[in-house]
Formats: structure tokens, C-alpha cells, sequence
């Protein structure tokens, strides 16, 4: 009885040693540029993105009414690299989709990007 349930125990373990998730961990998040500023204390760009900017006029907007519209609109932060920024030729008005695998607690959220792309102008 020991025998069999040792088999069964080595069994269970083996199983689940050899289970692995090829899956990523990263979400993305799509959006439009519509404000960018540089911050002072780390150098990175502080870039703020809207989903959508239907019906939007964000050329007359301050950054703090497109922050109130992100907060209604799931809009969200992202900090990038002045070499990241300037590779990419990142400007208002681009749409980018942004890969993220954590979410810094905000309103409108930062999302710690692990890659992102421009996917039009």
C-alpha cells in the first residue's frame, strides 16, 4: 500500500513540475497621444493617451482637463525613455499600442510598459 501510494504521490508531483505557462504575462492597451511633458526628476517622457478623441477638440484643452478626461475615458499614463521617445518619434495625435505586465495605482493609471508601438500617425 505504501508502494502505491508513493507511485500516486511522485506522480502528482512530477505533473505538476512539468506544467508551464508559455502564455505572457503582458496586456496591451491602445490609445492616442493627446499630452506630453518631460518629467524633471527621472528624465522620462510622462506621455498621457485617450482611447478615443471623437468629438474631442484636445488642441484647447489645459493638461489638467485632458487628465480629468482620461479618468472618465480609460485613459492612461506611460513613462518612456528619451531614447524610446525619440526611436519612436512619439508627438500628439499618434496612436500607439502599449505592452504593459503592471499597473502603477493612479487615476488615470501608469502603465509600466515593457514595449510599445506606433501603429499610426
Amino acid at each position: 500500500m505504501k508502494r502505491v501510494l508513493s507511485l500516486i504521490l511522485l506522480v502528482v508531483i512530477l505533473g505538476a513540475c512539468g506544467q508551464q505557462n508559455n502564455s505572457s504575462n503582458e496586456e496591451k492597451h491602445e490609445g492616442i497621444i493627446v499630452n506630453i511633458e518631460k518629467g524633471t526628476s527621472t528624465g522620462k517622457y510622462i506621455i498621457l493617451t485617450l482611447p478615443s478623441v471623437e468629438n474631442i477638440n484636445i488642441s484647447d484643452k489645459t493638461r489638467d482637463e485632458l487628465i480629468n478626461l482620461a479618468q472618465e475615458n480609460d485613459g492612461v499614463f506611460y513613462h518612456v525613455s528619451q531614447e524610446k521617445y525619440e526611436e519612436l518619434g512619439l508627438e500628439i495625435g499618434k496612436r500607439i499600442v502599449g505592452y504593459y505586465s503592471d499597473v502603477g495605482e493612479s487615476d488615470p493609471p501608469v502603465l509600466l510598459t515593457d514595449k510599445i508601438e506606433v501603429i499610426s500617425q
